[in-house]
């Protein structure tokens, strides 16, 4: 059976992993990190369960969704029933876009980490496994990570790595030169968005709205998005609490990033409170994520990048080719995957 290397166990890494296993091949994936998913997070802290990355799953193609509500349903599955309504830079806030919210929103209960924990049943994962470097040799691939370690006897690789980290790896690598040059070039334009993911937990409640979440669409507000977590579900929350997620915009973000968290929470917590014009305690629970590389802003072609690496038996799918929506990156990978099968 061909062996596969896949780096990197998000969405679009699992999804490339079952559409490859599902052919035949086996598939070992290398993540650096203790867990799966990516942006698709979710932590557990102080009786408060809130997904600090992505918010939800959009419904995409029949195929993306026929796998997160059929072969990997479990029971805690939600929709979002409540509506996303839009702000301005004023802090004008309306209704939202009413074809976009009836769409699904899809969540679980216990976090949208649920669904790359079922994704990664069955698979082999490396974890804490940082590849820092790859070798083309005439019978496939060997990899080398940080440690030192070295693994052989891959017949094909795959990278799903954000593209600042894929170019890294690719120009520490041992490639041809033309096709070293050639990855690094049709990576370049690509371009990320930083983001500061700002928790608040408040107890009491903050009033219940007509909304779920608030989006900003002039991109003019330094805040880009904030949610009500508990109206995800009530396990939520500690009984009689409530969470507001603040997602702030890339520029306040970028200028904000190596601040100091306590003041980085109390500007992003006065902030909101000016937007939702209410008046809110201190919170009982506060976190931060800094994500660096959050959302894609320019990408990469990725057909014109595969049709030039898949005869080297080199595939690329991720977030840098199809942007930060989480059902795209589980499509791509597994589209990518099957690009691959069909020129076995």
């Amino acid at each position: 059976m061909p062996s596969v290397a896949i780096l990197g166990a998000g969405m679009s890494g699992l999804g490339a992993a079952h559409s490859l296993q599902d052919a035949g091949y086996t598939v070992t994936l290398f993540e650096k990190s203790r867990g799966v998913g990516g942006r698709a997070a979710t932590r557990k802290n102080a009786g408060f369960i809130y997904d600090h990355g992505a918010q939800y799953i959009k419904e995409g193609t029949p195929t993306s969704l026929a796998w997160i509500t059929e072969r990997f349903r479990t029971p805690d599955l939600i929709d979002i029933e409540k509506p996303v309504w839009i702000f301005d830079g004023q802090g004008q806030i309306q209704p939202g876009d009413e074809k976009q919210n009836a769409e699904q929103k899809l969540n679980y209960r216990g976090g949208l980490t649920t669904l790359p924990k079922k994704m990664a049943q069955g698979l082999s994962i490396q974890f804490e496994t940082r590849i820092t470097n790859v070798q083309q040799e005439a019978d496939g691939w060997r990899l080398y990570d940080s440690a030192g370690y070295d693994y052989a006897g891959f017949d094909f690789l795959f990278i799903t790595l954000p593209a600042p980290q894929a170019t890294k790896l690719i120009q520490n690598s041992q490639l041809k030169t033309e096709l070293k040059q050639t990855i690094v070039q049709r990576l370049a334009p690509v371009r990320y968005n930083p983001l500061l993911s700002i928790m608040l937990g408040y107890q009491p409640r903050p009033q219940t709205r007509p909304y779920y979440a608030l989006v900003n669409t002039d991109k003019k507000h330094p805040i880009s998005w904030l949610a009500w977590e508990h109206e995800k579900a009530a396990e939520r929350v500690p009984p009689g609490a409530g969470m507001l997620i603040a997602q702030m915009a890339p520029e306040y973000s970028l200028a904000h990033m190596e601040i100091e968290e306590g003041e980085c929470i109390r500007q992003a917590a006065q902030l909101v409170s000016q937007l939702i014009q209410e008046e809110l305690p201190t919170p009982i629970f506060t976190d931060l994520q800094r994500w660096r590389y959050a959302l894609p802003s320019q990408k990469a072609d990725g057909d014109q990048l595969n049709a030039l690496t898949l005869p080297q038996r080199l595939a690329f799918s991720g977030d840098a080719f199809v942007g930060g929506r989480l059902h795209l990156a589980l499509e791509h990978g597994i589209m990518v995957a099957q690009r691959l099968i069909s020129q076995r």
